[in-house]
């Protein structure tokens, strides 16, 4: 029962129907017992990161052991390698964080090699000194180095002492990414399963596509190639459209209508609510604006008339939560700052929805909001018009006018 309530609790806050999503996206993950890159795809300001918390918290009530990681906190903090090995060490109890110590060591390791391979670059062949104390320690890391000196000295003089440094480099690199790096993983993952029912690791990985370019693309890169290992279920909240467009924008476009993403994920998934969740969310949302004094008396210039029309006007103009709250956080700076007049908080809403898409909101939507000044007194002068002076009675004028 415990368990259960913990289930619901994760979803308390949830407008968008995503409950029963992350029900089935749970189901799907207690079902897997390999390692796993699974994306699950939504644009800007759908909910992921909403998404993302109570679908942890779920996870955790139904016995999974659970990781999340904000890309966004360790953007430009370092190697990708190491900002997901901390997180894993984050999750460990108290008394197993020498484990985890180990393979961050060991993936400081790689970095490191990373970064005198990259000064080499920089410096180019010449400057053996330097690249000598810059490849110390990568050469402390291959047993069989003698065995590599030997093979550059046979080569003769056309392997410079920088060429043989390179090689050096590289096989430390891929001696630490092979063999010492899984093998502190599987010891990582054995202590972050212990004493549970689970088998595997769930990592929740959210905000990659608000990174640098050249760091989420690092990113994805280090979680199929460097955590592609038994006992980890990697989960990418992400915008799919705008990650292909960095990597076609960085290595092209791709061949026979191949997706980057595709490369590094197993199981790509959308999310989606539906509709009328959506438009029950917005109602909702619009429902709370501070309307002090309605323009009138008639439920046409009431809070939820404006709440029924904002619902209607987001999902027509196919915008996302964060772009309707920022929308209506507009309406609602208007009604604080003139709280102490008459407003007409559905004419707000309206002019707030057509001020950000202007093609896809007209009059029909709102019809009295034709009624500029200019508007008005042109139809007081038309005596085949709506003489608006001479409307004394509020149902008639309401008829006439079609509020």
């Amino acid at each position: 029962m415990k368990d259960e309530a913990s289930k619901e609790e994760a979803w308390e806050k949830d407008r968008l129907g995503f409950k029963d999503i992350g029900h089935a996206f749970t189901n799907l993950i207690r079902s897997i017992d390999t390692e796993k890159v699974i994306s699950i795809e939504a644009g800007f300001g759908r909910g992921k990161t909403f998404f993302r918390k109570a679908w942890a918290k779920q996870l955790k009530s139904a016995g999974e052991v659970v990781v999340e990681v904000d890309v966004q906190q360790s953007d430009h903090s370092g190697d990708p390698v190491i900002t997901l090995l901390g997180a894993l060490v984050d999750a460990l109890p108290k008394g197993e964080k020498a484990h985890g110590k180990k393979a961050l060591e060991s993936a400081k390791k790689v970095a490191a090699i990373g970064a005198r391979s990259l000064a080499r670059a920089v410096l180019k062949a010449g400057a053996d000194e330097v690249l000598e104390a810059l490849t110390d320690n990568a050469i402390d890391q291959l047993e069989d180095f003698d065995a590599l000196d030997d093979v550059i000295k046979g080569v003769g003089a056309e392997m410079s002492k920088a060429a043989g440094q390179l090689i050096a480099s590289q096989m430390a690199a891929e001696k630490v990414r092979k063999t010492e790096l899984p093998e502190q993983l599987k010891t990582l993952q054995a202590a972050l399963v212990d004493g549970t029912a689970s088998k595997r690791v769930v990592v929740i990985i959210d905000e990659l596509d608000r990174c640098h370019p050249d760091y989420a693309i690092s990113f994805l890169e280090a979680t199929k190639l460097i955590f592609g290992r038994s006992g980890f279920v990697f989960c990418l909240m992400v915008n799919a459209d705008y990650l292909e467009n960095l990597a076609r924008h960085r290595f092209g476009v791709a061949m026979d209508d191949e997706r980057y993403l595709d490369k590094f994920v197993d199981i790509r998934l959308r999310l989606d609510p539906k509709p009328e969740a959506f438009k029950t969310a917005v109602y909702q949302l619009a429902c709370d604006l501070p309307l002090n004094i309605p323009y009138g008396e008639n439920k046409a210039f009431s809070v939820k008339q404006a709440a029924e029309l904002a619902s209607r006007l987001a999902v027509e103009c196919g915008f996302s939560m964060r772009k309707t709250k920022r929308i209506l956080l507009k309406v609602e700076l208007a009604l604080r700052c003139y709280a102490d007049r008459p407003l007409d908080a559905p004419l707000l809403v309206f002019m707030a929805f057509k001020d950000e898409s202007p093609t896809k909101v007209n009059h029909d939507h709102l019809p009295r909001s034709f009624l500029t000044p200019e508007e008005g007194e042109r139809l007081r002068s038309q005596s085949a018009g709506i003489d608006l002076a001479n409307f004394h009675n509020e149902q008639q004028r309401d008829a006439r006018l079609n509020w």
